[in-house]
């Protein structure tokens, strides 16, 4: 770098450096230029993959699952000694947490070994825009036998569609990735098929005074996610 008590340089010598930089100017915009799409292109393929939901099987396929008379689904043996109900909201972050962390667990320990069979009761959460469509698409999926890879789906990338201002287009993906029935999955979406049950599930929640979600009833007793295991263990060893 010229100082500014140096002497300026001669014209002629002025002109050569700046010719001299000519190539090396050039070459350093193609790089740039380069730099540019290269970004735009990791980042067009990443805002395309976003729109694709993380498949993860929480549910062994082999736990017996079904509905309850009331239209409630469940997972777990009919003859399971404890029957737990879980009153939760697909837009609730706590359920998400406790569907990923603690609900495997619950599977495998109890679930799986016909000890506990569990019941989901929807409970949307006034002020979450998307619950009731969340809770919808899970008995739509429930519909082609998969409310509860549905029911997992959801939870697991709840971050990608609880802020949506229509959610449906997202969730009929997901029921693309599972294999559904696309057309069958919107055309239940789009009818509200199961809006009037999700409501319903609301009003008996309400009914018997459940102060959030996740709460977990066994035997009318309510626990909530960091007890309910104890609360398992508890039960089993009573009977």
């Amino acid at each position: 770098m010229t100082s500014p008590s140096s002497p300026a340089p001669r014209g002629r010598a002025v002109r050569a450096k700046r010719e001299s930089r000519g190539p090396w100017l050039f070459i350093g915009l193609g790089i740039i230029v380069v730099g540019i799409i290269v970004i735009a292109v990791i980042a067009s393929s990443s805002g395309q993959s976003a729109d694709a939901g993380r498949v993860v099987e929480l549910v062994p396929d082999a736990v017996p699952q079904g509905q309850t008379p009331e239209g409630f689904y469940y997972k777990g043996a009919d003859s399971a000694p404890v029957v737990v109900t879980e009153f939760a909201d697909f837009q609730c972050p706590a359920c998400a947490q406790y569907a990923s962390r603690l609900g495997p667990t619950i599977d495998a320990r109890y679930i799986k070994s016909g000890q506990v069979r569990l019941i989901y009761h929807e409970l949307p959460i006034q002020g979450h825009a998307n619950a009731v469509p969340a809770a919808e698409a899970a008995r739509c999926a429930g519909d082609q036998g998969a409310f509860w890879r549905m029911h997992d789906m959801l939870f697991v990338n709840q971050r990608q569609w609880a802020g949506l201002a229509s959610p449906d287009a997202q969730f009929a993906g997901y029921a693309a990735q599972l294999g559904l029935d696309r057309p069958a999955f919107e055309r239940c979406l789009a009818d509200d098929t199961h809006r009037s049950a999700i409501e319903a599930a609301g009003t008996s929640a309400a009914a018997q005074q459940i102060p959030g979600t996740p709460t977990f009833v066994i035997n009318g007793e309510q626990y909530d996610a960091a007890t309910v295991q104890s609360a398992i263990e508890a039960a089993l060893a009573g009977q």
